[in-house]
């Protein structure tokens, strides 16, 4: 594919000090995506790395033309680096993957496969057998039954990091601080079609999470008042 070639699909993934991650990160993208017909870009995000995340990232892209990096000056948080990652994107499709692995790559082309034949704007991963603490998937539950009692939502899964987006759907999207946890629910306020798919889900085996269950709770039910007031406070006007 050449530089100027627009991709079918764009890989966004946000990443910040995951070094221990690159290598099989690309590896596993790749593996999964080049016995696809797609043409497809990888678009890392370095969320203000130091641990040599980026240098290492960029050696890929230096020797991939599908590999691009984009670089924050500073640390500023997985929703910037989201938003930064769906307007930079070329492709028609936009996928979205966590840098730590837990989900599958090779699950992405699956995803695709259900979002053209059911003819939806999105299709959202549900975490099939955790492989998380006790602890962690209770929070988890947890958290997810209150977003969506406040949001009035069905979404299982509303923190799995593995998605596939059209991109004219996830770019209507406003993103603010806080709201990648809420993709499925904004997207569907402004009209678009959701599908939620079961995935895999491995340990992690290199780095560590960057959110702790306190500050994740307390940041999540603020967030979740906040996207309660913006469905209540969204204009459905039509002109007839």
């Amino acid at each position: 594919m050449s530089v100027d070639s627009a991709p079918d699909l764009s890989v966004v993934v946000p990443i910040y000090n995951e070094i221990g991650c690159v290598d099989p990160l690309v590896e596993r993208v790749r593996g999964a995506l080049e016995p696809t017909d797609l043409k497809w870009e990888l678009l890392a995000v370095d969320d203000g790395s130091t641990d040599g995340t980026g240098e290492r990232l960029d050696e890929f892209a230096s020797a991939d033309q599908r590999v691009r990096v984009l670089h924050f000056v500073a640390n500023c948080g997985q929703s910037a680096g989201l938003d930064a990652g769906f307007q930079h994107a070329r492709g028609r499709l936009v996928a979205l993957l966590d840098a730590d692995l837990q989900t599958y790559p090779e699950d992405l082309p699956k995803l695709i496969d259900m979002l053209e034949s059911e003819k939806v704007d999105a299709v959202v991963g549900i975490r099939a057998e955790r492989r998380d603490t006790g602890w962690k998937k209770f929070s988890s539950r947890f958290a997810n039954g209150v977003r969506n009692r406040l949001t009035r939502e069905d979404i299982q899964d509303t923190g799995c990091p593995i998605k596939v987006f059209r991109a004219d759907a996830i770019r209507k999207v406003k993103m603010l601080t806080g709201m990648h946890r809420f993709l499925p629910t904004l997207l569907r306020m402004e009209g678009f079609t959701v599908l939620q798919v079961p995935v895999r889900h491995a340990e992690r085996v290199a780095g560590k999470s960057k959110y702790g269950t306190w500050d994740r709770a307390f940041s999540g039910l603020r967030d979740a008042l906040g996207v309660r007031w913006m469905q209540d406070r969204r204009m459905k006007w039509k002109v007839r």
